[in-house]
């Protein structure tokens, strides 16, 4: 599946999610992403999960984990991941911004229609849709990709945070939790 089919599947799971929601829009994300998936066929099924998994792991990278440990609080390698899903989940734009420049994220991650930076179950749709339609990772196509063992960039260090990243600090400070 190529990168525009995989994003614009992202973004008509997204169609009609309300801005002015804080709560309630990512479950509606996760329905219309599994009706979208449902009626692909299982190799287009399979295409999608590997594109999927192919951008988290490019997510792996220290800036935006700091931006997850910013924007949440704190940031465990379980958070982490939830992070990265949310991150695919609000689409291309926002995810080739942050790759490009975390402090994009201090703009996304505290309007009032993002209700966590964090998104667990939209990492396992394609699994629960092949799942439930009896579809093996076999007939899917699904691949094997084998997680980076480090995060791509510079290493950082709590108390430099808010020198390295100020716009996501400031954006915290006045917005967070």
């Amino acid at each position: 599946m190529n990168l525009e089919h995989f994003w614009s599947i992202i973004e008509t799971s997204r169609d009609g999610l309300d801005s002015a929601l804080s709560s309630g829009n990512m479950s509606k994300q996760v329905e219309r992403l599994k009706s979208i998936l449902a009626a692909l066929a299982p190799h287009e099924i399979g295409a999608f999960s590997n594109r999927f998994l192919q951008l988290f792991h490019k997510a792996y990278d220290w800036d935006l984990w700091a931006a997850g440990f910013i924007i949440g609080g704190g940031c465990s390698d379980d958070s982490f991941m939830d992070f990265r899903y949310w991150l695919i989940s609000m689409g291309r734009s926002v995810y080739d911004d942050a790759l490009n420049n975390v402090e994009s994220l201090a703009n996304v991650a505290f309007r009032p229609d993002v209700e966590c930076p964090e998104f667990e179950e939209f990492g396992y749709v394609a699994d629960g849709v092949m799942q439930q339609l009896g579809i093996s990772e076999e007939d899917a196509g699904i691949m094997e990709f084998e997680h980076p063992d480090e995060p791509t960039g510079e290493k950082w260090k709590e108390e430099d945070l808010a020198m390295r990243f100020p716009k996501l600090t400031s954006a915290e400070a006045q917005f967070g939790a």
